[in-house]
């Protein structure tokens, strides 16, 4: 799915007639969502007036003075939706505008984090992490005993994240509850004394869709930004192209070997080596393992994972790049097919 995208607007471009009124409305007023930011004159969450965006205004770093218009929750929208919700800030063709940032992402039922870990590993990407449990406000935490929520290969802005979708969901979902809960004892404290206190809200799976427990759904992102976005995707018109495209082709699963290699069947240092590879593959996963491997030889690590191939950890069945780029097609091709 196309599950975020953030847009260049030129900063002479107009407001839609609508925004533009809203916007003389709240810009200056106190309560209102425009703060000063790091690197634009003022930016605001314009979701609770129904705008599905932040928009950034006026970059400090460009000498045109740039917009930057960041569209929320994408991977629910239809590429229609998504052309309409700049529609509805600026008025402005939105063809040409080009891409600042675009995240593709496919999600995958059953098979979790910990899997990905292990078996996958992402060619030329030299750093890696994992972070633990995500906390109450939807935040990621330190390595904690909960275990690896969210597995990082690559760096920003160009960077592959797997993550626990359900952990996610779950600290929205505390989040929003917590939220109307604040609401509702607001409005209740003006009722007359007496009138019993009610609140409802909808349970996890009613609004996601998914159970809370029981369930896993993994899901895979390619986040691209600063710079980074190919040419095929460079603008929002290109996007409607966005299920020719693989992101995740530098990703390699893991193709495991024999189940017990009989040492009878080897040398004794290819043995060693190979059980050694095994073991580090175990505990440390497929990526850290090449990368340590190159490390303690002159980058000969894929002539080593060639000669210990047999000896390579079976189990990495449960998806293929095959399968992970399909998963992806389909659900960009129900976004740009409605």
């Amino acid at each position: 799915m196309i599950d975020k995208v953030e847009l260049r607007v030129q900063g002479f471009t107009p407001y839609s007639p609508e925004f533009s009124r809203l916007y003389q409305e709240i810009r200056n007023d106190p309560r209102g969502p425009f703060r000063p930011s790091r690197h634009y004159i003022a930016s605001g969450d314009l979701r609770k007036y129904g705008h599905p965006a932040i928009l950034h205004t006026h970059s400090l770093h460009d000498k045109h003075g740039n917009h930057k218009l960041e569209l929320i929750e994408t991977g629910k929208m239809t590429y229609v939706q998504m052309r309409q919700a700049i529609h509805g800030i600026f008025d402005v063709d939105t063809g040409p505008l080009e891409l600042m940032r675009v995240d593709l992402a496919a999600d995958v039922v059953g098979v979790p984090v910990s899997w990905f870990e292990k078996y996958v590993r992402a060619q030329y990407k030299r750093w890696t992490a994992e972070i633990g449990s995500i906390n109450p406000e939807g935040q990621f935490s330190t390595m904690g005993k909960s275990g690896v929520e969210t597995f990082y290969l690559g760096k920003r802005p160009n960077v592959i994240r797997i993550y626990n979708k359900i952990a996610e969901r779950r600290g929205e979902y505390m989040r929003l509850k917590r939220r109307a809960l604040t609401e509702a004892k607001t409005l209740a404290m003006r009722e007359p004394m007496g009138t019993p206190f009610m609140f409802l809200f909808p349970s996890f799976e009613q609004m996601f869709g998914y159970p809370e427990t029981g369930f896993i759904l993994t899901r895979v992102e390619r986040q691209i930004a600063g710079g980074r976005v190919p040419e095929q995707l460079s603008t929002f018109a290109r996007l409607r192209a966005a299920d020719e495209f693989d992101p995740f082709e530098k990703l390699v699963f893991l193709d495991g070997g024999k189940l017990d290699p009989n040492q009878a069947d080897y040398d004794f240092p290819t043995y060693c080596m190979g059980m050694q590879t095994r073991q580090l593959i175990q505990e440390q996963g497929f990526h850290r393992t090449k990368q340590l491997l190159n490390q303690r030889s002159p980058r000969n690590a894929a002539r080593i994972l060639r000669r210990v191939a047999d000896f390579l950890p079976q189990g990495g069945d449960l998806l293929t790049s095959k399968g992970l780029l399909e998963r992806y097609q389909q659900s960009v091709s129900k976004q740009l097919a409605a």
